[in-house]
């Protein structure tokens, strides 16, 4: 669930997050369920709200249903490539691990395919189409070493170019509800084991450490 922060879409700024979380508009499926009219009304924004208006969430509670709208994206993005403005910028996926995690199980090379085809569509977005698309996956843990790892296997590891770990900090006392550590765990560009603490109430870094993690797999 994408929370909402400063410089998510153009206009919104630190100013118009708070004034949104005053009226419980906190995430980017509270903004898409609003009457953004109304708010922009109470909260006092002016052509702001507009740039809010921009967001859009689709609901796709299968692959089948996913694919459908990113083959409409690409199609809609295609006819669009030589417009200037009104395109989309980013595309995030939350969760992949909902609707394929399904499908591997005893039909395992159906699934597969199918999870290939959706890292397909994905990698044209961001490719072809100059998309930024951010993916969340869900962990799971290593039934041997009971090490956390990524879920959906090793064939998904190799789609995404660049893998983030938002783990939990333990012992954090009362802060340790909201924040994080954030740890860089493949790039083509940065060395892995980069890691923050940041505070997803503030969205605020705590701290930076070029300290290397457990040797990654």
């Amino acid at each position: 669930m994408g929370m909402l922060r400063a410089g998510l879409c153009p206009g919104l700024t630190e100013e118009i997050v708070q004034l949104l979380k005053g009226r419980r508009i906190k995430t980017v499926a509270d903004l898409a369920a609003a009457n953004l009219e109304e708010v922009a009304q109470k909260c006092g924004l002016s052509y702001k709200a507009g740039a809010l208006q921009r967001i859009q969430v689709v609901h796709a509670f299968d692959i089948f249903q996913m694919l459908d709208m990113l083959q409409d994206l690409r199609g809609t993005m295609t006819q669009q490539a030589t417009a200037s403005s009104g395109t989309v910028k980013v595309v995030i996926v939350d969760s992949v691990t909902a609707v394929v995690a399904p499908l591997l199980g005893g039909q395992q090379r159906e699934g597969l395919a199918l999870m290939m085809q959706l890292a397909r569509e994905l990698k044209i977005l961001a490719r072809e189409l100059g998309v930024a698309v951010m993916v969340t996956n869900h962990l799971t843990r290593d039934r041997d070493s009971r090490r956390v790892k990524p879920a959906l296997g090793r064939s998904w590891s190799f789609v995404p170019s660049t893998r983030i770990l938002l783990d939990v900090i333990e012992g954090a006392g009362t802060l340790g509800g909201s924040q994080r550590m954030v740890c860089l765990t493949k790039s083509p560009r940065q060395p892995t084991g980069l890691q923050e603490v940041i505070d997803i109430g503030t969205l605020g870094t705590e701290e930076q450490s070029l300290e290397l993690p457990a040797k990654q797999t």
